[in-house]
C-alpha cells in the first residue's frame, strides 16, 4: 500500500547549486535600493573625478603649453564671470560692480601670471623664431586678458584723448638740447588740451562685464571670499555634484515614492546638461534644484513658500520669467505673488551694496548680449533655445557679425517661439486640468515654459528634466506600451487572365494557438531614452552631416559665388539635438492634452 502524502506539510525546498539564502535577497527592494545607491554614487564619484580633471594639461602637450597651476578650468569664462561677480562684491567694488576699469583690477589679482603658460607669460616668440603656433580657440593672452575679452563691453580707451593726457604729462620733463621755448610751447599746449571734458572722457567707466544680475553676486560672494579662484572653482564643482542629490529627493517627493531618491539621482547624474555644468563650474544644477523644490511645497498645498522659493531665480531672471508662465496659467495667484516680491526683496537686498545705477549698468550690458546672441557664431552653436535654430541654419558666418542679421531670419525666429508659446498658452486655457500640478497638462506647460526662456546654453538642458518627472509622476497612462494583433492575410496565386472566377476567401482566424503582437513604445519614454543615448553616447561620437538648402541661396561676400544656407547636425555639443526632442515631446503632448486624453470622461 502507498505512502499517504501529508498535504498540510509544505513542499520540499528545491535543490539550487548555491543556497537560496545567499542570493535571494537580490529581489528585494532593499537590495535593489542599495544597488541604485551604488550605481548613483560610482557616477557622482567619476562626473566628480571628470569634472576635476578635464581641463588639466595634457601629458602629450609640450611643456609651453603646460599652465603653472595644471588646470585651467577656472580661467573660462563659465566659472571665472561668476566668481568675479562675487569677488567683486566681497572687496568692497560692488558700487562699480559693471565697470570695467575695477574688473580689470580684480582679475590681474585672482589671476596671476605665474600660474599660466610660459606662452601666456612670454608670448609665442623668443628671439626672432616661433615656438609655436596657436591650435583652434587658443590664445596667448593672459588669462584676465581672455576673460576681459569674452565679457560684454569694450574699454573706454579713445587713442586720441589718451594721447592728449599723456602729453599734458610729459610736457614738463626737460626737453633735449636745452630747448627751453619749445618745452613752455608744449606746456602750454598740454595745459589749453587737458580741459574738464578730456578729463571726464578718460575717467568714464567703461560698462560692462559678465552677464549676471547684481543679486547673482549676492549669490556667489561666499565663493568670492576665496581668493584663489582655482580652488573656488573646485568648490562649486563639489556643490554641483551635491546639489543634484538635492534634487533625486524633491524628484521622489514630487512623484509620491513611485520614483525612489536613488533612482532619481542616478536618473538625474546621466541627464543632459549635468556634465557640462559640473566640467565648467555652472549653475543649472542649481536652477533645477529651485524649480523642484519649488513646485514639491506647491504640490503640497504651501504655495506661498514655493513662490518664495521660485523667487530666487531673481539670481537668474530668464528662467524666473519663463517659468513664471507655470503659476501664471494655473492661476495661482499667492505662488505668483510670492515670487514676485522674494524677487523683488532680494534686488532690494543688494541696493546698499551695489546701487541703483548697477541694475541700470546690467541693463546696458544684457541689452549689448541680445545683440551679441543674435549673430555671435559661437553663442548660436552652442545654445539650445529656440530662436537660434533658425539663425544656425541661414546665417552666413563667412560675413562680419553686423552683416549676419537678416528680416527673414528674425521673423522666423520670432515665428518658431511664438507657435510654442501661443500654442502652450492657448491649449492650455483651453484643455488644460488645472486641478493637476503633475501630469499630462502640467507635463505641457512646464514644456512650453523650458523651450520659450529667451536664451539659454546647452548645459542649461538639464531643467528640462522637470517636465519629464512631472509626466512620470502619472506614468499609468503615459508611459505604458501598447500592444496590437497582427494578423497576416494567407497569400493567393495570381488569377490567369483568362479566368472570372473570384479568389477563395481567406482562412478563418483559429480560435486557440499562437498570436502575433507589435508593440508601440510609449512617445515620452522613448523621448527620455534618445535623451540618455544622446548624452552618454552618441555625444562621445561626434558624428557630423551636412545638407545645403539651395533655394535660400544668396550671393556671397566676393560676389563671385553663392552662399548657399546648410543644415549641420552633429551629435557634440554644437548641435541641438536635445532641443528637437523636447520639441517634439511638447507637440505630443499638446496633442494629447488638446484630445481630453487626460481624463477618461472628455470635456
Amino acid at each position: 500500500m502507498a505512502d499517504r502524502v501529508n498535504l498540510s506539510s509544505p513542499p520540499p525546498a528545491p535543490d539550487y547549486v548555491i543556497p537560496a539564502r545567499f542570493w535571494a535577497w537580490l529581489g528585494t527592494p532593499r537590495a535593489v535600493s542599495g544597488l541604485l545607491w551604488l550605481a548613483a554614487l560610482v557616477s557622482a564619484g567619476v562626473i566628480a573625478y571628470r569634472a576635476y580633471t578635464w581641463f588639466d594639461d595634457s601629458p602629450l602637450l609640450p611643456t609651453e603649453r603646460h599652465r603653472g597651476d595644471g588646470n585651467g578650468g577656472h580661467a573660462q569664462i563659465d566659472f571665472g564671470g561668476q566668481w568675479l561677480m562675487g569677488r567683486m562684491l566681497v572687496t568692497g567694488h560692488g558700487q562699480e560692480l559693471y565697470h570695467r576699469q575695477r574688473q580689470w583690477e580684480v582679475l590681474r589679482e585672482g589671476y596671476p601670471e605665474r600660474a599660466e603658460t610660459p606662452l601666456q607669460r612670454v608670448g609665442p616668440r623668443t628671439d626672432h623664431y616661433l615656438i609655436t603656433a596657436p591650435r583652434p580657440g587658443e590664445h596667448f593672452a593672459h588669462d584676465a586678458d581672455n576673460l576681459m575679452g569674452w565679457f560684454m563691453g569694450t574699454d573706454n580707451d579713445p587713442v586720441r584723448e589718451w594721447r592728449i593726457s599723456g602729453g599734458a604729462g610729459v610736457a614738463p620733463l626737460p626737453v633735449p638740447c636745452g630747448d627751453q621755448f619749445t618745452g613752455v610751447a608744449l606746456a602750454a599746449h598740454a595745459d589749453a588740451q587737458a580741459t574738464s571734458e578730456l578729463v571726464t572722457t578718460v575717467q568714464k567707466p567703461s560698462i560692462g562685464g559678465p552677464l549676471y544680475p547684481p543679486v547673482h553676486a549676492l549669490f556667489y560672494a561666499p565663493l568670492g571670499l576665496i581668493d584663489d579662484p582655482q580652488r573656488a572653482y573646485r568648490v562649486l564643482q563639489g556643490f554641483s555634484v551635491l546639489v543634484v542629490f538635492a534634487a533625486g529627493l524633491a524628484v521622489n517627493l514630487l512623484t509620491r515614492g513611485r520614483i525612489w531618491w536613488s533612482a532619481a539621482t542616478l536618473g538625474l547624474l546621466l541627464f543632459p546638461g549635468t556634465r557640462g555644468a559640473v566640467d565648467l563650474g555652472q549653475n543649472p544644477a542649481l536652477s533645477l534644484c529651485i524649480v523642484l523644490w519649488g513646485w514639491v511645497l506647491a504640490t503640497r498645498g504651501r504655495p506661498v513658500a514655493g513662490g518664495m522659493v521660485w523667487g530666487l531665480f531673481a539670481f537668474k531672471p530668464v528662467w524666473g520669467l519663463a517659468f513664471f508662465l507655470v503659476p501664471l496659467l494655473l492661476r495661482q495667484w499667492r505662488f505668483c505673488a510670492a515670487m514676485v516680491l522674494t524677487g523683488a526683496a532680494l534686488g532690494a537686498l543688494t541696493l546698499p551694496f551695489v546701487g541703483l545705477h548697477s541694475w541700470f549698468d546690467w541693463l546696458e550690458v544684457g541689452k549689448e548680449a541680445t545683440e551679441l546672441y543674435k549673430v555671435n557664431e559661437n553663442w548660436i552653436h552652442l545654445s539650445r533655445d529656440l530662436q537660434g535654430i533658425p539663425r544656425r541654419i541661414l546665417h552666413d558666418f563667412t560675413l562680419p557679425e553686423k552683416e549676419r542679421d537678416k528680416p527673414l531670419t528674425n521673423r522666423l525666429a520670432w515665428g518658431l517661439w511664438g507657435v510654442v508659446f501661443g500654442g502652450t498658452v492657448l491649449v492650455y486655457l483651453r484643455r488644460g486640468d488645472r486641478t493637476k500640478l503633475t501630469g499630462l497638462s502640467a507635463g505641457m506647460l512646464f514644456l512650453g515654459a523650458y523651450l520659450t526662456c529667451f536664451h539659454f546654453m546647452y548645459y542649461d538642458v538639464l531643467l528640462s528634466a522637470v517636465p519629464l518627472v512631472l509626466l512620470l509622476a502619472d506614468p499609468r497612462r503615459h508611459f505604458r506600451t501598447s500592444t496590437f494583433e497582427i494578423t497576416p492575410a494567407p497569400s493567393e496565386p495570381p488569377l490567369p487572365p483568362d479566368s472570372r472566377g473570384l479568389p477563395s476567401a481567406g482562412r478563418e482566424p483559429a480560435m486557440f494557438g499562437a498570436r502575433m503582437l507589435g508593440y508601440v513604445n510609449s512617445f515620452p519614454l522613448t523621448a527620455l531614452a534618445l535623451l540618455y543615448l544622446i548624452e552618454n553616447s552618441l555625444s562621445g561620437l561626434d558624428l557630423n552631416a551636412t545638407v545645403g538648402v539651395g533655394f535660400f541661396a544668396s550671393p556671397a561676400a566676393d560676389a563671385t559665388t553663392l552662399s548657399t544656407p546648410q543644415v549641420k547636425v552633429n551629435t557634440g555639443i554644437r548641435s541641438p539635438l536635445d532641443t528637437y526632442v523636447l520639441l517634439a515631446l511638447w507637440g505630443w503632448c499638446a496633442w494629447r492634452v488638446a484630445r481630453w486624453d487626460e481624463t477618461s470622461d472628455g470635456p
